[in-house]
């Protein structure tokens, strides 16, 4: 029997029409941001990142996988692929959406709870991100929340889509 040779499979190119880098563009000026794509910070990036998916889907187009880190690399973003980054910036929208509920809960800022007002607000946390996606079991009613927390599980959901797009790709 003659032996088979394996060749690998060429890793998969994503390209991106020019339309997402100059939705990517103009999101930014429209949000206020002076600086580069490249130069943003990334809780800034993924408010672009959210804003350009909602514009393209506006346009009638459709996210392919891998959008994000194809557009990410090529506005020169050096954070195109880091995962570790990603994790971290998950962590702190949570953080971000804790600091919120423990404010609307009406018990002040996160670093002065006992053990067991925390764990209400990390049980409260968890139930508002898992009940307000799209894809929730059992959705809960979130037109009640206000706009800032609408804003932060928007982004929250965006840093997962992300995750998500990273480890598909």
């Amino acid at each position: 029997m003659a032996e088979t040779s394996i060749i690998p499979a060429p890793a998969e190119r994503r390209e991106l029409s020019n339309d997402w880098r100059e939705a990517a563009a103009a999101a930014a000026r429209n949000l206020g941001f002076d600086k580069p794509l490249r130069e943003l910070a990334p809780e800034h990036w993924q408010i672009v990142l959210a804003s350009v998916e909602d514009r393209m889907r506006l346009r009638g187009g459709s996210a392919p996988p891998g959008w994000r880190r194809a557009l990410a690399h090529r506005v020169g973003r050096s954070d195109a692929g880091c995962a570790e980054a990603l994790v971290l910036a998950i962590k702190a929208k949570r953080e971000e959406i804790a600091a919120h509920v423990a404010q609307e809960l009406g018990l002040g800022k996160l670093a002065g709870l006992s053990r067991e007002d925390r764990a209400a607000v990390d049980l409260q946390t968890d139930e508002t991100i898992e009940g307000c996606t799209a894809d929730s079991p059992e959705p809960a009613d979130c037109s009640d929340a206000d706009r800032t927390m609408r804003r932060l599980l928007a982004e929250h959901r965006s840093l997962k889509e992300q995750q998500a797009d990273e480890n598909g790709a």
